[in-house]
């Protein structure tokens, strides 16, 4: 069985939800999404992040100068990355047809961009639930 897109949102919210958990943050869904489809927080710190959730790495004119953080999976791994620090790592990519229409996304990461892209790396789901399933006993 094929999953929908909406299916498919749903399985990487819940992912992203899970490693938030494990990197302490707890995540609150906003009644009206206007680009942002989930707010995470730390209490702890006073972390607060505005997440535009992607299926890959996504810039888009639409969230620049918003505060927005990009929310995406990359081989097993997520990343939670300021859109605007994306747009400047993706300068390269500003030229493109894709980017003119306003918009540009890219999967899966080259090497160069995951080591750019390093300090916004945010867990991998899998290690947390074998993690908690260790815990459980």
């Amino acid at each position: 069985m094929k999953l929908t897109s909406d299916a498919v949102e749903v399985v990487n919210r819940n992912a992203l939800v899970t490693v938030a958990l494990n990197q302490g943050y707890n995540a609150y869904l906003p009644v009206y999404d206007n680009g942002i489809d989930l707010i995470l927080l730390n209490e702890a710190t006073g972390d607060t992040r505005l997440v535009q959730l992607k299926g890959r790495w996504t810039i888009d004119r639409k969230y620049i100068g918003r505060n927005i953080w990009v929310a995406f999976p990359d081989r097993g791994v997520w990343y939670v990355a300021p859109h605007d620090e994306m747009l400047r790592l993706g300068e390269r990519h500003t030229g493109t047809d894709s980017w003119a229409k306003g918009t540009y996304s890219k999967s899966p990461l080259s090497k160069t961009d995951r080591e750019e892209l390093a300090a916004y790396r945010f867990g991998e789901p899998d290690s947390v639930m074998e993690d908690a399933a260790k815990l459980g006993g």
